[in-house]
Parts: structure tokens; sequence; C-alpha cells
């Protein structure tokens, strides 16, 4: 069945589709699949079990509905999947995945509108509203970044790195803000590579002259070419070799399509 927004509903063992729209989340995930390959699906199926047991639901069966929900995507194209749980249950709707897209600009959160930023889910409609009120209010298209304390946390949609004298650099531990699989990846092969990997605890005011990256599952590294009314930061020089590796590293996770 292709994917096009119906929600289904898990029922163990298999995903039904039902007439009644997701109106509250309580924890949620969401991965890109793109002709049947993911990026780090196991992680992604990790988070959500996480997200789940964290606001007091069944660990074990969200890891169980993770890995059917792989089953409802089309085998061909590029589909984001979302997975919810509601105060019905576990819910699974297959979108069309957004455009891919390289670069992005960016400001300054004039809020912080989060309420649980350790659990993706809870706070997505008041980050996508943030989103387009700070949009509006700049006249141009941009990802809010967040700041907490005074201290870059991540975007309204992704996780914040940056570049600094050939280290990478991300958020200090204690910056409270979502466990990025995307991030984690980059961060996994950054050691790989022996490459230097550093905290910071970051104004926005700290990344002059940085290369700075966005990441997230749906739309992959995307360098940061503008911060409006911000710091002036480099021309992104590793962005296209690092999303090239990502590409690489995507596989196909075993599906059962009932």
């Amino acid at each position: 069945m292709s994917g096009t927004g119906a929600v289904r509903a898990w029922a163990h063992p298999r995903f039904a589709l039902t007439g009644t729209p997701v109106t509250s989340t309580l924890a949620a995930d969401s991965w890109l699949v793109d002709d049947g390959r993911v990026l780090a699906f196991e992680r992604h199926r990790l988070r959500f079990a996480d997200a789940v047991a964290d606001a007091g639901g069944d660990r074990l069966d969200a890891l169980t509905a993770a890995r059917h929900a792989m089953g409802a995507v089309p085998a061909e194209g590029r589909w984001s999947p979302r997975l919810d749980l509601t105060p019905e249950g576990i819910r699974l709707r297959v979108r069309p995945a957004p455009p891919a897209t390289t670069t992005v600009a960016v400001a300054t959160a004039s809020r912080d509108p989060r309420t649980l930023p350790l659990r993706k889910g809870p706070d997505l409609t008041a980050l996508s509203e943030l989103q387009a009120e700070e949009s509006a209010r700049l006249g141009a298209d941009v990802e809010p970044i967040l700041l907490s304390a005074g201290l870059i946390a991540e975007s309204t949609r992704s996780a914040v790195l940056w570049w600094r004298d050939g280290v990478l650099c991300v958020p200090a531990a204690d910056v409270a803000r979502l466990p990025s699989v995307t991030a984690a990846v980059i961060a996994e092969v950054a050691r790989i590579d022996g490459v230097e990997l550093r905290q910071e605890r970051a104004a926005p005011g700290d990344l002059e002259g940085c290369e700075v990256w966005l990441a997230n599952a749906l739309r992959g590294i995307r360098a940061v070419t503008g911060w409006v009314d911000g710091p002036a930061v480099a021309p992104a020089t590793r962005a296209a070799a690092w999303r090239s590796r990502l590409e690489g590293l995507r596989t196909a996770p075993s599906v059962s399509r009932r």
C-alpha cells in the first residue's frame, strides 16, 4: 500500500488502517527511506522505544512496532515513515520525504518553546509553529537555532555541529537537546577516521568563522550558508564528502510485510 499519509494503528503483530487522525503525540520518531535503504535504522528504533518508555508506554511493544513499520513503506522512492505514541496507542504514517537539500539559512530563535527537550514528540507542533513564526518575522525561510541558557542547543528540526580549527564540535552534553541519530552517526564516523571530536559550550557569536552544519535523518547534512543577524560562518568545504560518506552507510532493514 503506497504511502499517502494515511494513519495506521498498531495492534500486535501488524498495523491496520484507521480513520482516526493523530491529534496528540507523547513520543515520536521518523527517518528517511530511500529506495528501501535507511541510515542507522536500529538507532531510530531504539530511540523511539526509549521515548515510548519515558512516556510510560511499553518499550518492547514499541521495538516490535518500529520493526514492522518498515513493512508499510514502498520499496522504491523516498519516504518518511513517522511513528507516534498517542493516548490511543502507537500510530504510523508513511509520508513522501521532503525534497533533498544541501544548504540552509538560520537565525537565532527569539524564544524556546520546548517543554520536554530530551523526548521527541510532545514539542514537535510547537517547534513547527516557531519555524513558521520566525520565517515570517524575518521575511525569509530560516531554521531557528534554539538556545539553552544562551548556549546553542539544536535547531527546530536538526542537530547543530561545527568545525573549529579542524576539530568537529557539538554542544556540551549538559545542554538539553534531543539525542540525534544522524549526529551520533557523524560522531562515530569521526572517531573511526581519527577526527578529533569536542564538546563546546558555545553561544552563537562563538561560531564566527566556523563551518556550521545542521543534521537530521530526513535532510541529512546541510551546510549553513548564512546566519541572520548572527555570526559570519565559513564556506562549507567538508559537507559534501561527509554527506557522501553517510549515504554509503545506508542499508536495507529486514522487512515484515503483513
